[in-house]
């Protein structure tokens, strides 16, 4: 298959899934107050994040005047993908016994040390973005939007 159609497809199939998940939420009963985001708010905004990402995939692919250069992935791309997919298995794995806090900041880590070229890492640097990163998405989630995350054995904030 051409890489254009490729494209296009997956954009498609995640604007499938977007839709679909969203129709899905529906049956969300809504929150008892009227301050409370409710539980089908972040489903919500996680896929209509999606469905906005998967359209700009669709338009630029669409726009976009590609050559089919059948160049085949490089090997260490498919190896970072892999490496990703794993550790994202293992992220959701010990994501209740670990804690949110500890669990997210090792693989933010780790996931920017893998996507990171060798001559532009600077240990200090990723690890400063890392846990910034990840008090921040913490506070934000915990006291934001008020929802429960896992503290694992160590209790934190």
């Amino acid at each position: 298959m051409k890489e254009k159609n490729r494209e296009i497809v997956t954009s498609l199939v995640f604007l499938s899934f977007s839709l679909f998940g969203w129709h899905l939420t529906r049956d969300i009963p809504e929150p008892f107050r009227d301050y409370d985001l409710g539980a089908a708010f972040l489903p919500r905004l996680v896929l209509g994040l999606i469905g906005v990402l998967a359209v700009l995939k669709l338009v630029i692919a669409v726009v976009e005047n590609k050559q089919n250069t059948g160049e085949r992935k490089d090997k260490e791309q498919l190896v970072r993908a892999a490496v990703t997919i794993i550790m994202v298995g293992l992220y959701c794995f010990c994501y209740k016994p670990v804690g949110f806090l500890v669990d997210t900041a090792v693989y933010l880590f780790a996931q920017i040390m893998l996507l990171t070229p060798k001559s532009k890492r600077c240990v200090w640097k990723i690890l400063l973005i890392d846990i910034v990163a990840t008090v921040a998405i913490y506070l934000l989630f915990s006291r934001g939007f008020s929802v429960r995350l896992p503290q694992g054995p160590i209790k934190f904030i």
